[in-house]
């Protein structure tokens, strides 16, 4: 694997960069306002809604398993729990044979806001991939995989 120093020279060589750099900026900008919008209409923080987002994939995870996805310190995990629990948004379920390990559950509430909140995004998304080919969308789809799998190796500082 590259070192960060490495890749950084690499892509300074790539005159394709600047224009991806572009492109980002305007996705990030439009896609983050709406779900600022979004988040701020409910009450939410944007990490609450990424914790959310993580439960609706896959609930019952445990308190530090949801932590690692977040990229914080099951400390601070703890508190957006707690948050979310009080709206009515998560639960927290006691694993059987030890009462002392947490799981957290999104609750039908939470999901049902969430699926609120992603069809927008979805809708976005579903436009964009009307506008390419079958061979396109399906490049797409791994060049997002590749994205993906980019940011959750980047160490988090």
């Amino acid at each position: 694997m590259l070192k960060l120093s490495e890749m950084a020279t690499k892509e300074a060589a790539d005159s394709r960069v600047p224009e991806l750099a572009r492109i980002a900026t305007i996705l990030q900008r439009r896609f983050l306002l709406d779900l600022f919008k979004q988040t701020s209409a409910k009450r939410l923080s944007i990490p609450q809604y990424t914790l959310l987002g993580f439960l609706a994939a896959k609930s019952g995870v445990p308190m530090g398993h949801l932590a690692k996805q977040m990229g914080h310190a099951t400390s601070a995990t703890t508190g957006l729990v707690d948050r979310l629990e009080v709206a009515g948004l998560v639960r927290r379920t006691s694993v059987k044979g030890d009462r002392r390990q947490k799981l957290v559950e999104i609750t039908p509430k939470g999901r049902d806001l969430v699926g609120k909140m992603q069809g927008e995004l979805r809708h976005h998304l579903g436009g964009i991939l009307a506008k390419l080919d079958s061979p396109d969308q399906d490049a797409w789809v791994r060049i997002y995989r590749t994205m993906e799998d980019y940011c959750r190796e980047i160490p988090r500082a």
